[in-house]
């Protein structure tokens, strides 16, 4: 999304939004003014606004009253779906009074205090969130105090190094942030309708997907819409998951953990993928047959930190007793860098050192690991409407990786 853009989603008016909705569901700015509490004029120049706003005409006029052109349409999927993510959100705050009546709070909360909580969420504090949303400290002081006040209830807690969200204030954020990125959405459907398509998909990228995926599909997909925009956010599970049902990301890219029964997430098997124990070329153990895992013990290793499913393999494999000297990281770059420079071993995945195996920097050792194959593929929210842009790229991904794997067998 352009500046512009971000400029123009900011000053748009969730009370103006809702006479949107009402005026597509009822074919009628009366009818919509007297649902909603507004006069007739109010709700005629809410809809100006944001005809202005988002471009062009949203309605049209017919012998039944308004009704959506193309343009609207668009938008009005959009918004609500945010109306959606807002509704959760009232629900989540309404569970944590405990009793008390639940608060009506559609005509109170602004697209600021949204903005204000996200940022301050995210950035651990009023200054940082201040520099993100581009003003003034008090402002964002005054927005996270006012929707506390609203809800009647804390979102953060201030402590000396800066500001922590509460357990009901990291859900908030959460499902305001999904709120806007329904908007952010809007432009960029209307940008394509228009023949505009400048876009942008954001990539969480897992260290098990293979190095010649994601870029290949990127390739193909620039070439196909110069004007979009690609953004690739590398990181662990726990990370990247977090930003994923956050909205920050809209697609995920790794290893499947099984959350096809969760609600929130949804996976898409893409491959099948295993480890390898990796020595550098040379290595001592390199090209040997038979070799024990006391041999293995011998050698100083890298690995993940625990927790991470890799980490588990390794620990069933020394069960017996773990190597000395251990050195943990996650870190391609490091591993690599480790590897070439000493006789550690590590398990990873052949299909992210393609191009060290081609050119004979590492190697596999002839050691058959059992039960180390996993799915690999792709996670998105449950609910999640992708672009025209967002779905082009995953055709692009699944086509790319179907074509790699038939040339691998």
């Amino acid at each position: 999304m352009t500046l512009k853009k971000q400029d123009e989603a900011s000053q748009l008016n969730l009370r103006h939004l809702r006479s949107l909705v009402l005026v597509a569901e009822l074919g009628s700015t009366h009818l919509a003014a007297q649902e909603i509490g507004l006069s007739q004029p109010a709700i005629s120049l809410a809809l100006k606004r944001l005809e202005v706003l988002f471009g062009g005409a949203l309605f049209q006029r017919g012998n039944v009253g308004l009704s959506l052109n193309s343009d609207g349409q668009i938008v009005n999927l959009r918004v609500r779906r945010m109306f959606d993510a807002l509704a959760q959100m009232r629900r989540r705050i309404n569970s944590a009074r405990r009793g008390r009546p639940a608060l009506r709070i559609d005509n109170l909360v602004t697209m600021t205090h949204l903005r204000a909580v996200i940022a301050v969420a995210n950035n651990r504090g009023f200054s940082a969130a201040a520099r993100a949303m581009g003003i003034a400290v008090p402002s964002v002081h005054r927005a996270a105090r006012e929707f506390e006040n609203i809800i009647e209830a804390r979102l953060f807690d201030r402590l000396n190094y800066g500001v922590e969200p509460t357990p009901l204030g990291i859900d908030v954020a959460r499902l305001a942030g999904l709120a806007l990125r329904e908007i952010n959405a809007a432009f960029e459907d209307l940008d394509e309708a228009r023949g505009r398509a400048s876009g942008k998909i954001v990539i969480g990228s897992q260290p098990l997907a293979r190095s010649d995926i994601l870029p290949d599909t990127i390739v193909a997909f620039c070439a196909g819409a110069p004007n979009a925009a690609v953004e690739i956010m590398e990181g662990q599970y726990e990370i990247l998951v977090q930003a994923l049902r956050r909205g920050e990301l809209d697609i995920m890219l790794g290893a499947l953990r099984g959350h096809d029964q969760e609600p929130e997430l949804h996976e898409m098997p893409l491959f099948e993928d295993g480890l390898s124990i990796m020595a550098r070329a040379g290595h001592p153990l390199a090209g040997r047959q038979d070799i024990s895992v006391l041999e293995l013990a011998s050698f100083p290793w890298v690995i993940p930190r625990k927790g991470a499913p890799t980490r588990t393999h390794f620990d069933r494999l020394f069960e017996a007793g773990t190597p000395k000297g251990l050195v943990e990281s996650s870190s391609l770059v490091v591993i690599r860098a480790l590897l070439a420079k000493s006789d550690r071993l590590t398990l990873l995945s052949r299909r992210r050192i393609l191009y060290e195996e081609q050119q004979g920097l590492l190697t596999a050792l002839n050691v058959p690991l059992a039960f180390t194959a996993r799915m690999v593929g792709i996670t998105t929210r449950t609910n999640w409407h992708p672009t025209r842009l967002q779905e082009e790229f995953l055709e692009l991904l699944t086509q790319i990786t179907e074509g790699l794997e038939k040339a691998d067998n």
